[in-house]
């Protein structure tokens, strides 16, 4: 099909309810990165930086305005800013508090938890290991649970003061949020697509679909700057977008004062990634390159024996000759 279109894989438009635009049937959106990797060849990724955090927090100046009069931005926010600014530092800390030495959790793999039990938390995860059964009887458990599954490392992780702090940071933001729009936008309420089987409002959902029109909106605008300057994107997946070349420093910059200007959040911020095109491993190979090993390891183990040998053998001759015993 591609071959037939240029290159080109259409795709049917399938806009949801909360503002973000899927596709119907395989797409680039939600396929595994491997296989993502391979429709879409070498290219470059650039995603938003810790995206609902920065734009929860494009909403902090507010607050204070409204609920805190005269605090400080850092005094009353400290743990989300560290978190947006020196992400590597914050993570350690809580890292080295969550997970011990004898950890069965992976060290490349504990940032990775850490990181989605933060955007849980910032999506409004219940601070819980308590689970519940729906309208439906289907048994759930809490965010949490289900991504730090060892009951000591997450009770850790609940009993942080950083994370304490976080989380305290995103009920302040959540309950600011949720007022404004009862306040503002009491028709958004009333959507189905916000409430619960059993008719009520549901605060997470309320505030996801705030944060995904938010995000398409900051998309657009990276779309927009983006093709100001003659670039077009191969492919958009939410709050990443990709390139088929990487973008210039200038052109970055550019595009993140754009997105920083027209939204008034100063958070925004794009991280870069390469993309290398897939390279298939052939079953046929694969197992050619498997019988060469275990050839070359026989050989060897052959070599080894004979040397031995002849050792033994020289060893004897000598002794041999000059009298000794062998």
């Amino acid at each position: 099909m591609t071959r037939v279109l240029g290159g080109a894989y259409l795709q049917r438009k399938k806009p949801s309810e909360f503002g973000r635009m899927y596709y119907e049937g395989v797409s680039v959106q939600n396929v595994n990165k491997e296989l993502r990797r391979a429709m879409l060849g070498n290219c470059w990724e650039y995603d938003i930086r810790s995206s609902v955090i920065a734009w929860k927090m494009g909403y902090a100046r507010s607050y204070l305005t409204s609920c805190e009069p005269g605090a400080e931005l850092h005094r009353v926010f400290s743990a989300t800013l560290t978190y947006l600014e020196d992400k590597a530092d914050f993570m350690a800390t809580v890292r080295h508090y969550v997970f011990d030495r004898d950890s069965a959790t992976p060290k490349d793999l504990q940032n990775k938890l850490l990181k989605q039990a933060f955007t849980a938390i910032s999506f409004g995860a219940r601070q819980t290991s308590h689970g519940w059964q729906d309208a439906s009887g289907t048994w759930n458990n809490p965010a949490l649970v289900t991504i730090l599954k060892n009951p000591d490392e997450r009770q850790r992780f609940m009993d942080d003061a950083t994370v304490k702090a976080f989380v305290r940071e995103q009920h302040k933001l959540d309950n600011f949020l949720y007022d404004e729009v009862r306040a503002n936008w009491p028709q958004l309420l009333a959507l189905a697509c916000v409430q619960t089987d059993k008719g009520q409002v549901s605060k997470p959902k309320v505030l996801a679909y705030l944060y995904q029109h938010g995000e398409t909106e900051v998309m657009n605008i990276v779309r927009k700057a983006a093709a100001q300057q003659g670039r077009v994107p191969i492919a958009n997946v939410h709050d990443a977008i990709f390139f088929k070349r990487k973008l210039g420093l200038d052109a970055k910059s550019e595009i993140e004062w754009q997105m920083r200007e027209q939204t008034g959040n100063p958070y925004w911020h794009l991280t870069a990634s390469e993309l290398k095109r897939f390279e298939p491993r052939h079953y046929d190979e694969r197992q050619e390159e498997l019988a060469h090993k275990w050839r070359m390891e026989k050989e060897h183990e052959k070599a080894q024996f004979y040397a031995a040998k002849l050792a033994a053998i020289g060893g004897h001759s000598w002794a041999a000759s000059s009298g000794e015993e062998a």
